[in-house]
C-alpha cells in the first residue's frame, strides 16, 4: 500500500501537470477586400507538443474560431451592404423629383388654369407645361461643370436646394392669384424653371453616382433604381394631384427636398475612389475626351441611338393619349385607367431590377422591344377595326384589346427601353468623360421628347388615330437590327473590356 504522503504528492503533481496544459488559441487575420482568413499560428515547440495531448480540445477550439470568424465576416458584409443600399436611397430623391415634375400638373390642370385665369390648351398654359424641358436641358448642361467644381457628392446634395425653393414658390403663386394674376403666373413659371434645372442636373448626378458606388455584380440592379425612382415620382404625383388641391400638391416638392436633406449623411464619399488607372486619368478629360477620343466614338453613337429609340418608341404618345384610349374603351373613369397604367408601369419597373442582372442588358432590351412591337401592332389592329363598321357586340371585345395592348406596351417598355438606355450609358464610357456623356444623353433625351410632343399630334392628324403608332413600330424594328449588330453585352464586364469589344467591329459581339 502506497504511503499517504507519496499519494498526496502524486495527486498534487498530476494537478500541476493538468494546470500547465495550454489550451489552443486561434488567431486569424482578415485581409480586407479578399475575404480570406489565416490559419492557426505556431507558438513554440512545446505548445505544438501539448496540442497533441488534447486533440479533441484543439479541434473544438478550431471550429469555434472558424465560426466566430465567419460570423464576424458575415456581420461586416451585412453592414457594408446596408450602407450601400442606404447610400442608393439617399441619392434617389433627385430622380424622384424628375418624375414628379413631369407629371404633377397633369391631373390638376383644370384647377390650375381656373386659378390663374388661363384657358386649357392656350399658349400661356402650354408655356407652363413645356418650360420644364428647356430648364432640364440647362440643368443637364451645367451638371458636368458642377461635378468638376464641387465633386459628385456635393453636387448631388445641391439639388435639394432647387426642390425646396420651387416647392415654396407654388403656394405663393396660389396666394397671389386672388390679387395679382401676372405675379401669380410669373411665380408659377419660376417654380417650374427652378424645378426643371434641379431635375435636369439630377439626371446627370444620380446615374453617375450609382454607377460609381455599385459593385460589379450589382451594377445593373443599382443602376435601374434611377428609373424606379422616376416612375415612382410619376405615380405619386398623379395620386397627389388627384387627392390634394394643386397648391398643396405642388408644394410637396419642398417636403421631398427636406427628406433628401435628412438622407444626405447616408451618401458615401466617392471622390477618392476612381475606377481608372493612372494612365487613363492623365488623358484628356471632359467633352474633349468625349468628342475626340476614337475609343468612345462608337459607344457614343450607340448611346444616342438607344436614347432616340426610347423616345420615339411611342411611349410619350401612349402617356399623352392614354386617357382618350381608356375613355374609348368604355371605362367610366378614364383617370382610373391612367392610374392603372401607372401602377402597372411601376410594378414592371421594379420587376426589371432583378431581371436586368439575371437576363443581361442586351438580351432583355431585345426581348422587351419584341414585346413592344407586338403590343403596338395589336393596338393598331384594334384601333383600325374600331374605326370600321362592325357589329356592336365586337366593340366590347375591341375595347378590352385596346386596354390590354396599352398595358402590354407599358410593361414591355418598363423592363427594357425605360431603364436600360440609361444603364448602358453608365457602363460604356470611361470615368474621364462619363459625366459629359450623361449630360449629352440627358440633353438629347429632352430634345427628342420635345420633338415627339410637337410632332405626334401632327402625325395623328395626317395618318389618323388608327395608324398613329405605325411609325413607332418601324422605329422599334430598326432598333432590333441595330442592337443585334452593334451592342455587346455589358453585364459584369469592366469598361476597358466593353470598349475593346466596341472597337472590334469585325468580330462577333459577345452575348
Amino acid at each position: 500500500m502506497e504511503p499517504c504522503g507519496k499519494r498526496v504528492a502524486s495527486d498534487q503533481l498530476a494537478k500541476l501537470r493538468i494546470s500547465q496544459r495550454v489550451e489552443p488559441r486561434c488567431h486569424w487575420r482578415h485581409v480586407v477586400g479578399e475575404g480570406t482568413f489565416g490559419s492557426f499560428q505556431e507558438r513554440d515547440a512545446k505548445t505544438d507538443l501539448r496540442l497533441f495531448w488534447s486533440i479533441p480540445a484543439f479541434l473544438a477550439a478550431s471550429k469555434r474560431c472558424s465560426l466566430r470568424g465567419q460570423a464576424a465576416l458575415d456581420q461586416e458584409s451585412r453592414k457594408s451592404r446596408n450602407k450601400l443600399w442606404w447610400a442608393c436611397l439617399a441619392a434617389l430623391p433627385g430622380s424622384f423629383q424628375y418624375g414628379w415634375g413631369l407629371s404633377v400638373i397633369n391631373v390638376p390642370q383644370a384647377s390650375i388654369c381656373s386659378s390663374l385665369a388661363l384657358a386649357e390648351g392656350s399658349l400661356a398654359w402650354s408655356v407652363l407645361v413645356a418650360i420644364l424641358s428647356p430648364s432640364g436641358l440647362i440643368g443637364a448642361w451645367l451638371g458636368p461643370a458642377i461635378v468638376r467644381r464641387l465633386g459628385l457628392v456635393r453636387a448631388l446634395r445641391s439639388t435639394a436646394a432647387f426642390f425646396l425653393v420651387s416647392g415654396a414658390l407654388f403656394p405663393m403663386s396660389a396666394q397671389a392669384a386672388s390679387t395679382n394674376l401676372p405675379l401669380a403666373y410669373v411665380l408659377f413659371a419660376l417654380g417650374r424653371v427652378i424645378a426643371g434645372v434641379g431635375a435636369g442636373a439630377a439626371t446627370v448626378f444620380v446615374p453617375l453616382y450609382l454607377g460609381q458606388i455599385a459593385p460589379l455584380e450589382l451594377r445593373g440592379a443599382i443602376g435601374n433604381l434611377h428609373q424606379v425612382a422616376i416612375v415612382f415620382g410619376l405615380l405619386i404625383a398623379q395620386l397627389a394631384g388627384a387627392a390634394l388641391p394643386w397648391s398643396q400638391a405642388l408644394a410637396l416638392a419642398a417636403a421631398f427636398g427636406v427628406a433628401q436633406i435628412v438622407l444626405m449623411p447616408r451618401l458615401l464619399d466617392v471622390e477618392e475612389h476612381t475606377q481608372e488607372p493612372q494612365a487613363e486619368t492623365e488623358k484628356s478629360r471632359g467633352f474633349q475626351a468625349l468628342l475626340t477620343d476614337p475609343l468612345v466614338r462608337r459607344p457614343l453613337y450607340i448611346a444616342i441611338a438607344l436614347m432616340a429609340l426610347q423616345q420615339y418608341s411611342g411611349i410619350n404618345g401612349i402617356w399623352y393619349y392614354s386617357t382618350g384610349f381608356f375613355a374609348s374603351a368604355g371605362l367610366s373613369n378614364p383617370l382610373a385607367g391612367t392610374l392603372l397604367s401607372s401602377v402597372v408601369f411601376m410594378a414592371a419597373t421594379i420587376l426589371a431590377v432583378p431581371l436586368i442582372e439575371k437576363a443581361g442588358r442586351r438580351s432583355l432590351l431585345l426581348r422587351g422591344q419584341v414585346g413592344a412591337i407586338l403590343s403596338l401592332a395589336l393596338l393598331t389592329l384594334a384601333l383600325c377595326l374600331k374605326s370600321a363598321i362592325l357589329p356592336p357586340s365586337l366593340n366590347g371585345v375591341l375595347n378590352m384589346v385596346v386596354v390590354l395592348a396599352v398595358l402590354g406596351f407599358v410593361t414591355s417598355f418598363a423592363v427594357s427601353l425605360g431603364p436600360i438606355p440609361w444603364q448602358i450609358a453608365n457602363e460604356i464610357f470611361p470615368l474621364r468623360c462619363r459625366a459629359e456623356a450623361q449630360c449629352l444623353i440627358a440633353s438629347l433625351c429632352e430634345i427628342f421628347s420635345a420633338s415627339v410632343a410637337l410632332g405626334f399630334p401632327v402625325l395623328q392628324h395626317r395618318l389618323g388615330s388608327s395608324l398613329a403608332f405605325a411609325p413607332s413600330i418601324l422605329v422599334l424594328l430598326a432598333g432590333v437590327l441595330v442592337i443585334r449588330k452593334n451592342l455587346p453585352e455589358t453585364k459584369n464586364r469592366r469598361v476597358e473590356d466593353i470598349l475593346a469589344e466596341f472597337n472590334r467591329p469585325s468580330e462577333k459581339l459577345i452575348d
